[in-house]
């Protein structure tokens, strides 16, 4: 290779040449080396952050605080009631439920439980409030204990559903295959006998109540009953339904008869499912129906006066409609409004 004279490199001895090449070497394989050892470092930071557990929150999202608030929003108009926003913090500590709950009340908040009930990944969350947010003279619970909400996330935003009444805590939350689900201990006796727990969690469509176990730990249903075979229940299940699925008129509309609901196009609806017998002919059964503009699923609380009349514990007479009774315009229109299309 050709040089040109003025290069640095001429007339330096070869010895020195070598000796500077040799230098140069080594500092370029000790930067190497400190780049990578850098690297190893991020990298290793890097999954260590990622094996981290993510923190608990510590404060329900905006979006599904929002979410309840229009859900509670709901649930005090129907009592006549005024809501009034909460403010909420996490349930935290080994305390009994009852004195865990009862400590967030008394500082005036509601407490909450994160978990994830659909597997998604994101948190969803169990809460509880003396009553909703709804302004009354005293609290809206008894022994029983307080109104229990779940907020799920899902991929078209925050959902939220009814549960039950009765106090929570974070011990109760259990971890089963990928997701968790809820282990509430019961007390209450059925036709058959005793139920202690009961499994809430995520059916693929909504929260419920998915499993019932009795004080020996086997499987019953809601009354208590060792449960049959799937196909048993498959085919018994129209039979054992108390009351017809369908529209059914209620006191929203006039007088709870199917010609006022016919007249102002409203009604709530039954699919069958969701049903939880209390006891002397008393059931709550979740309806789907629109609130202000918007579809909700509400469990009421009934007594059963036949298949096709029920009596709500406010007073309100609820009667169902046969769809042959709907003229096709109405019935369309229904569908369409309570999302069933």
């Amino acid at each position: 290779m050709r040089h040109n004279k003025s290069s640095n490199g001429i007339g330096r001895p070869i010895a020195l040449i070598l000796a500077a090449a040799s230098l140069t070497a080594c500092g370029s394989e000790s930067t190497a080396a400190s780049n990578t050892t850098k690297g190893n470092i991020a990298t290793n930071a890097a999954t260590a952050a990622a094996a981290k557990p993510a923190a608990a929150p510590t404060a329900l999202p905006p979006a599904a605080l929002t979410a309840w608030e229009t859900f509670a929003r709901g649930q005090c108009r129907n009592q006549g009631e005024r809501f009034a926003a909460m403010r909420f913090t996490p349930l935290t500590g080994r305390d009994e439920a009852i004195d865990l709950v009862e400590q967030h009340f008394a500082g005036n908040t509601g407490g909450f439980v994160a978990a994830d009930f659909n597997a998604d990944g994101n948190p969803d969350f169990v809460v509880t409030t003396p009553g909703h947010g709804c302004t009354s003279s005293g609290p809206a619970y008894g022994d029983q204990g307080p109104p229990v909400d779940f907020i799920v996330s899902t991929t078209s935003g925050y959902r939220v559903f009814d549960g039950f009444m009765g106090w929570v805590a974070p011990a109760m939350i259990a971890r089963r295959g990928n997701r968790d689900v809820l282990d509430l201990p019961g007390s209450f006796t059925g036709r058959c006998g005793p139920v202690t727990k009961v499994t809430w969690g995520w059916t693929g469509n909504d929260i419920d109540a998915v499993e019932r176990r009795n004080d020996s730990g086997q499987r019953v249903d809601r009354e208590g009953c060792a449960q049959a075979s799937a196909a048993s229940q498959a085919n018994s299940a129209t039979a054992a339904l108390p009351v017809e699925k369908g529209f059914y008129a209620n006191g929203g509309a006039g007088n709870g008869s199917c010609a006022d609901a016919i007249s102002q196009k409203f009604f709530a609806y039954w699919d069958g499912s969701h049903i939880e017998a209390l006891g002397g002919n008393r059931y709550r059964i979740r309806f789907r129906e629109v609130e202000a503009a918007e579809v909700i699923l509400n469990d009421r609380v009934f007594t059963v006066n036949s298949r096709t009349s029920l009596t709500e514990q406010y007073g309100a007479r609820w009667t169902h409609c046969p769809t042959a009774q709907i003229p096709n315009s109405v019935l369309q229109y229904v569908r369409r409004e309570l999302g069933l299309n």
